[in-house]
């Protein structure tokens, strides 16, 4: 568990091994439930892996929440895994914040808990995806450095790949 020493719009702390949790489902029926409503077509997640798996489980990755100090509240998640291509480079997955929360450097801070979460893993490169109608991401991921990469998924939902050196 780790708390915020940045400033933040609240209190929070990491709760790291959380990809089996009831916590984490629910989190990520609510990023699921935004997909639906912002992506052209909508999101149906019986296309891809609906629950962090395995892949986001230690010793090869792990699923992080962002969770309000003293309370239950979830108000962010993330997962983070070493791809199986390349042994220093851990791709970051389903990162979700709590939509009224985004643009007070929260977000900034699940990234930077994921990129170091990584580093834990022995990563040295991140990759991530995602579609690029989703501004906040888009904004979050090229302020922090992230460049174009070249495609390294199939998914109907993504239209854009990042990667960054740690």
């Amino acid at each position: 568990m780790a708390t915020s020493s940045t400033q933040l719009p609240r209190p929070v702390r990491i709760l790291e091994g959380q990809a089996a949790s009831e916590r984490a489902a629910k989190a990520l029926g609510r990023y699921y439930d935004e997909l639906a409503e912002r992506l052209e077509g909508g999101f149906r997640p019986e296309l891809l892996d609906s629950v962090p798996g395995a892949d986001v489980t230690p010793p090869r990755g792990d699923f992080i929440l962002v969770t309000e100090l003293g309370t239950a509240a979830v108000l962010g998640c993330g997962g983070v895994r070493l791809r199986a291509d390349s042994g220093d480079t851990a791709e970051l997955q389903r990162i979700w914040l709590v939509p009224d929360l985004r643009g007070q450097g929260l977000g900034r801070f699940l990234l930077r808990a994921l990129e170091n979460r990584a580093r834990a893993l022995g990563a040295r490169r991140v990759v991530l995806s995602l579609n690029s109608s989703l501004n906040e991401a888009m904004t979050l991921c090229t302020s922090a450095g992230y460049q174009p990469v070249e495609p390294f998924e199939e998914n109907p939902y993504v239209d854009v790949f990042l990667g960054k050196d740690l």
